[in-house]
Order: C-alpha cells, then sequence, then structure tokens
C-alpha cells in the first residue's frame, strides 16, 4: 500500500512541512498528501485486528530525520454497519 513514484514526487514538498491525513474505517484504509489522496486500499486479510494502538514510526533503509507537528487524532462516528 503505497503512492506510486510519480504521484510522490509531484506532491511531495521536501524540506517542507508536508500535510499528511490517514482515514482508516475498519478495513477501508484511504492516504492524503498534501490533499492528494495517493492510497485507497481495503485490507483483505481478516486476522489483521481493527483496532488497536496508534503509533508513528519511518521505514527506511538510510539515516532519516522525522518530524511530526500539529497531530490530531479523531474518532469516527459509529456506523449501523459495526
Amino acid at each position: 500500500m503505497e503512492a506510486n513514484n510519480e504521484t510522490r514526487t509531484k506532491v511531495l514538498r521536501p524540506g517542507d512541512w508536508n500535510d499528511y491525513r490517514i482515514r482508516a474505517e475498519d478495513a477501508h484504509i484511504q492516504l492524503w498528501l498534501n490533499g492528494v489522496k495517493t492510497v485507497d486500499y481495503t485490507e483483505s486479510d481478516g486476522t489483521i485486528p481493527r483496532r488497536g494502538i496508534i503509533a508513528l514510526q519511518i521505514h527506511g533503509g538510510a539515516w532519516t530525520k522525522a518530524q511530526y507537528r500539529n497531530l490530531v487524532i479523531e474518532e469516527l462516528p459509529e456506523t449501523r454497519s459495526r
């Protein structure tokens, strides 16, 4: 589950703050980078928990600096299908 390189290159602002939005509603996961939807994915593996701990991480093979600001976590309203 990852944005294609062309889209990521077009919307990413290197050396500046980037807005990253994640919406996870049951198995449906959507990601936006600077207002552009980059991922729209539905998890098909039913063994993966739908609830749990929220954590921040970064993947990479080289030294990387990650900074976060203005974090907001909103609980989605209950839906009838749950």
